[in-house]
């Protein structure tokens, strides 16, 4: 990469790189008025600038599309040669957000494999002969639906810049992918794995936007006719602004949106997996994942003990520097504070952890912390903290537990922890999330499992063959 390119960051519009239109400063994660480099925004109100990147893909889609689907796994297949070539400038744009070593590897890692399950994928039969009483042959076909907009969050920027192009282009796609305003150089570095791989330069487009201007670049894109779905992977109260937007040009949507995940510790769990297991699940990346735990549920009969354990247990994960906050932003500081301070003024208590404020806001940093006694009307119990805390709450009636959970808004992630598998299985079934584990972290997204949320967690599935159906159209053909 070169030192142009990791100063300034290009658009790439028709596979040409810009670097003569306004910069934004992106800002280290250590010294928060640093500028580590700068990303080229596109200009909003630029007429011809939008015809470009409307003409560049649509004119994609038709040679993607078009292309076997041989040459696109060959495309796929040197793509995931060039990533592990470029294995060391992915870590050090993941460290800039303030990435740990292992999460930048698995950010890495799981990009090389989402691509390779879609390798896998693209050969699949692509429709069905249902029966018919009025046709002599009836045919079903899916096809790409057409030039897709994906949007990307920075907490993990490789893997979900990454899985929002790839199931597009896999698909048969073309993508005009908009990358986080703070972790824009991932998504350039896996955009330029793509086009060096051979994918025609128009099939995928590259554009940074500057915070202030993405209601208007949304609403742009939006209304042009050129864009048949979007993607969308970040918090619930920006997926809904997205959604009401798609919504008035009646543009379908995939969105991947927060979780107030939660655990269920069943009297028969085995304690000495589940406490580490759920302080890792909601302090791994410092709580920057939306499948972070939020809330643990301990059935009555084990509460001491398991409060116990968990007091012996945390100071030891806690010596890991990986479960120290540091963002660039310190916005999502102030709303950790804020969520901490109106909890403990209406009754909770600090099981684990300390939390000075002014020291706080000084370094942006916050500690791993763990709550009990969280009452109902605060706001941290029904808001995602996307911080490195979590609350222990004592249940003794399952069925009611459940009904309780079901009523909240978020739906992505939950676990279960019990011995009695079967039982464990039954209530899975009745519980309101996209995902249940039994036994293991709510931190889990594998390739080959469809992953995504219901309610106000999302809805739609990345991830394999269910990636690749959001992306396609079923078009039905008969014959007389």
């Amino acid at each position: 990469m070169s030192t142009e390119v990791a100063r300034r960051i290009p658009l790439i519009i028709g596979g040409k790189e810009n670097t003569t239109r306004a910069q934004v400063a992106v800002n280290s994660h250590t010294f928060p008025e640093e500028s580590i480099h700068t990303f080229t925004s596109f200009d909003i109100n630029d007429t011809k600038l939008y015809r470009e990147l409307f003409d560049s893909a649509n004119k994609g889609f038709e040679e993607w599309s078009a292309t076997p689907y041989n040459e696109k796994i060959k495309v796929f297949q040197k793509a995931v040669v060039l990533l592990k070539e470029r294995k060391d400038e992915f870590f050090k744009s993941h460290h800039e957000i303030g990435g740990p070593s292992w999460f930048a590897g698995f950010n890495v890692d799981g990009t090389v494999d989402q691509l390779e399950e879609y390798i896998s994928q693209m050969s699949n039969p692509t429709g069905v002969l249902p029966q018919s009483l009025e046709s002599k042959l009836a045919i079903t076909i899916k096809q790409p639906i057409g030039p897709v907009l994906a949007i990307a969050p920075w907490n993990a920027p490789i893997l979900l810049a990454a899985r929002s192009i790839a199931a597009p282009l896999a698909a048969g796609c073309s993508v005009i992918h908009k990358s986080s305003e703070k972790s824009p150089l991932a998504s350039y570095l896996f955009v330029k794995c793509l086009h060096d791989a051979g994918l025609p330069k128009d099939a995928l487009q590259l554009v940074h936007v500057a915070p202030q201007d993405n209601p208007q670049f949304l609403n742009e894109v939006l209304s042009s006719g050129t864009i048949k779905k979007l993607n969308f992977t970040g918090s619930t109260a920006v997926g809904t602004k997205i959604a009401t937007v798609a919504a008035n040009y009646l543009i379908p949507y995939l969105l991947e949106l927060g979780g107030k995940n939660f655990s269920i510790v069943r009297k028969d769990a085995d304690l000495d997996k589940a406490v580490g297991n759920i302080v890792w699940s909601s302090w791994s990346h410092k709580g920057q994942i939306c499948m972070s735990t939020d809330k643990v549920y301990i059935h009555e009969d084990i509460y001491d003990e398991f409060k116990e354990r968990l007091q012996k247990v945390a100071p030891e994960v806690a010596k890991d520097p990986d479960y120290s906050i540091c963002q660039r932003d310190p916005v999502f500081t102030k709303k950790i504070i804020e969520l901490v301070e109106d909890a403990v003024s209406k009754g909770a208590n600090i099981l684990y952890g300390n939390i000075d404020k002014e020291k706080v806001l000084k370094t942006n940093s916050v500690p791993p912390l763990i709550l009990e006694d969280v009452n109902e009307d605060s706001i941290l119990n029904n808001t995602e903290s996307f911080g490195p805390l979590f609350s222990i709450h004592k249940y003794n009636d399952e069925a009611q537990l459940i009904k309780d959970l079901n009523v909240n808004s978020y739906g992505l992630k939950a676990t279960i922890w019990s011995q009695n598998i079967l039982e464990a299985i039954d209530i899975a079934k009745n519980i309101e999330t996209g995902a249940v584990h039994i036994n293991s972290s709510s931190v889990h997204d594998e390739v080959t499992i469809p992953h995504g949320g219901v309610k106000g967690s999302g809805q739609g599935r990345f991830n394999s063959s269910w990636g690749l159906d959001e992306f396609n159209i079923i078009k039905t053909i008969t014959l007389n």
